[in-house]
């Protein structure tokens, strides 16, 4: 199993994409319903908020700086991907009740708030504009994971 525990900044920049896994941030109206109900987390080192099969039990949005996320592809690579600020992260496991596919760290000096999977669930179903732009992101996230994956792919053949 890969081991993301002694991951650094640097050992990310070497295995991640060049772009972010979506440009699709979360509307200021979700940032703003998101951030009345989340816990902020000032992150003052590298923090992992969660790990590759760990329950998806949180939505994590991205208040300043970024989190990067890695993707295992083999037992021992991944691929990483950016999530900026506006980025919700750990969206696709809590919305699905799945485990986390991802390992995501929290680089120092990023700031994060964080929500369980119930009380996120309630915001979306409160607001149906909320909904939408829940299932934006995540169609966009979809679609740009499945374009990095295939890029990390042939990268990997050429190497």
């Amino acid at each position: 199993m890969l081991d993301t525990s002694l991951i650094t900044r640097k050992d990310f920049d070497a295995v991640a994409v060049d772009h972010t896994l979506s440009d699709s941030t979360a509307s200021p109206e979700l940032v703003a319903a998101f951030s009345k109900k989340a816990v902020p987390i000032r992150c003052r080192e590298n923090e992992v908020l969660f790990r590759t099969g760990e329950p998806g039990m949180s939505v994590y949005l991205v208040r300043s700086g970024e989190v990067g996320l890695m993707l295992p592809l083999t037992s021992t690579g991944c691929v990483g991907f950016h999530a900026k600020t506006g980025s919700l992260v750990g969206l696709p496991a809590a919305f699905s009740q799945e485990p986390y596919s991802m390992t995501a760290i929290a680089w120092e000096g990023s700031e994060v708030a964080a929500m369980g999977r119930d009380r996120f669930c309630d915001l979306v179903a409160s607001n149906p504009a909320l909904s939408l732009d829940v299932l934006r992101i995540l169609a966009a996230e979809t679609r740009a994971a499945r374009i990095a994956i295939v890029q990390a792919r042939a990268k990997s053949l050429r190497t």
